[in-house]
Protein backbone atom coordinates (compact mmCIF):
# COMPACT_ATOMS: atom_id res chain seq x y z
CA UNK A 1 0.00 0.00 0.00
CA UNK A 2 3.01 2.26 0.27
CA UNK A 3 2.95 2.34 -3.53
CA UNK A 4 -0.46 4.07 -3.45
CA UNK A 5 0.85 6.82 -1.20
CA UNK A 6 3.99 7.35 -3.24
CA UNK A 7 2.04 7.39 -6.51
CA UNK A 8 -0.54 9.84 -5.14
CA UNK A 9 2.01 12.29 -3.81
CA UNK A 10 4.28 11.95 -6.84
CA UNK A 11 1.37 12.73 -9.16
CA UNK A 12 0.41 15.62 -6.86
CA UNK A 13 3.91 17.04 -7.08
CA UNK A 14 3.98 16.68 -10.86
CA UNK A 15 0.61 18.37 -11.43
CA UNK A 16 1.05 21.03 -8.74
CA UNK A 17 4.64 21.68 -9.79
CA UNK A 18 3.61 22.02 -13.44
CA UNK A 19 1.05 24.62 -12.45
CA UNK A 20 3.66 26.49 -10.42
CA UNK A 21 6.16 26.42 -13.29
CA UNK A 22 3.45 27.60 -15.69
CA UNK A 23 2.99 30.69 -13.51
CA UNK A 24 -0.30 29.61 -11.96
CA UNK A 25 0.96 30.02 -8.41
CA UNK A 26 -2.40 30.08 -6.63
CA UNK A 27 -3.67 27.04 -8.53
CA UNK A 28 -0.48 25.08 -7.92
CA UNK A 29 -0.37 25.85 -4.21
CA UNK A 30 -4.07 25.12 -3.76
CA UNK A 31 -3.66 21.79 -5.56
CA UNK A 32 -0.70 20.80 -3.39
CA UNK A 33 -2.32 21.94 -0.15
CA UNK A 34 -5.66 20.34 -0.91
CA UNK A 35 -3.98 17.02 -1.69
CA UNK A 36 -2.24 16.96 1.68
CA UNK A 37 -5.41 17.95 3.56
CA UNK A 38 -7.45 15.33 1.70
CA UNK A 39 -4.97 12.57 2.53
CA UNK A 40 -4.92 13.62 6.18
CA UNK A 41 -8.72 13.66 6.18
CA UNK A 42 -8.93 10.12 4.84
CA UNK A 43 -6.33 8.94 7.32
CA UNK A 44 -8.23 10.56 10.22
CA UNK A 45 -11.46 8.92 9.09
CA UNK A 46 -9.80 5.48 8.96
CA UNK A 47 -8.29 5.90 12.43
CA UNK A 48 -11.60 7.16 13.80
CA UNK A 49 -13.41 4.05 12.59
CA UNK A 50 -11.20 1.89 14.82
CA UNK A 51 -11.20 4.23 17.84
CA UNK A 52 -11.90 2.38 21.09
CA UNK A 53 -14.63 4.71 22.40
CA UNK A 54 -17.43 6.83 21.00
CA UNK A 55 -15.96 10.26 21.77
CA UNK A 56 -12.62 9.77 19.97
CA UNK A 57 -14.49 8.13 17.10
CA UNK A 58 -16.77 11.14 16.68
CA UNK A 59 -13.92 13.63 17.04
CA UNK A 60 -11.82 11.73 14.50
CA UNK A 61 -14.66 11.58 12.02
CA UNK A 62 -15.32 15.30 12.50
CA UNK A 63 -11.65 16.22 12.05
CA UNK A 64 -11.36 14.01 8.96
CA UNK A 65 -14.52 15.45 7.46
CA UNK A 66 -13.34 19.00 8.18
CA UNK A 67 -9.98 18.35 6.49
CA UNK A 68 -11.72 16.90 3.43
CA UNK A 69 -14.24 19.74 3.33
CA UNK A 70 -11.55 22.41 3.57
CA UNK A 71 -9.58 20.68 0.82
CA UNK A 72 -12.66 20.56 -1.41
CA UNK A 73 -13.47 24.21 -0.68
CA UNK A 74 -9.92 25.25 -1.55
CA UNK A 75 -10.15 23.56 -4.93
CA UNK A 76 -13.61 24.95 -5.63
CA UNK A 77 -12.65 28.49 -4.57
CA UNK A 78 -9.49 28.51 -6.67
CA UNK A 79 -11.07 26.70 -9.62
CA UNK A 80 -8.09 24.40 -10.06
CA UNK A 81 -8.45 21.79 -12.78
CA UNK A 82 -6.22 18.98 -14.01
CA UNK A 83 -6.18 16.51 -16.85
CA UNK A 84 -6.26 12.75 -16.28
CA UNK A 85 -6.89 10.04 -18.86
CA UNK A 86 -7.64 12.70 -21.50
CA UNK A 87 -10.39 14.18 -19.32
CA UNK A 88 -10.47 17.63 -17.77
CA UNK A 89 -11.30 17.14 -14.09
CA UNK A 90 -11.98 19.54 -11.27
CA UNK A 91 -9.64 19.60 -8.28
CA UNK A 92 -12.32 18.12 -6.05
CA UNK A 93 -11.87 14.82 -7.91
CA UNK A 94 -8.27 14.82 -6.71
CA UNK A 95 -9.50 15.55 -3.19
CA UNK A 96 -11.77 12.51 -3.39
CA UNK A 97 -8.82 10.41 -4.57
CA UNK A 98 -6.79 11.67 -1.61
CA UNK A 99 -9.50 10.82 0.90
CA UNK A 100 -9.91 7.33 -0.56
CA UNK A 101 -6.14 6.86 -0.62
CA UNK A 102 -5.86 7.97 3.00
CA UNK A 103 -8.59 5.55 4.03
CA UNK A 104 -7.09 2.57 2.20
CA UNK A 105 -3.45 3.14 3.07
CA UNK A 106 -3.67 4.03 6.76
CA UNK A 107 -3.14 1.04 9.00
CA UNK A 108 -5.25 0.30 12.00
CA UNK A 109 -3.44 1.12 15.21
CA UNK A 110 -3.32 -1.65 17.74
CA UNK A 111 -3.80 -0.65 21.36
CA UNK A 112 -0.71 -1.10 23.52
Amino acid sequence: MLFVTIAYFLATLVVGGAKLIAGETLLGLSFLGAAVLAYWGGSAIKLAIFAPALRPRLVGLLVGACFAAVAALVTVASGVRFEAFDRDLHGSAWVLAGVVGGIFVTRRRRPA
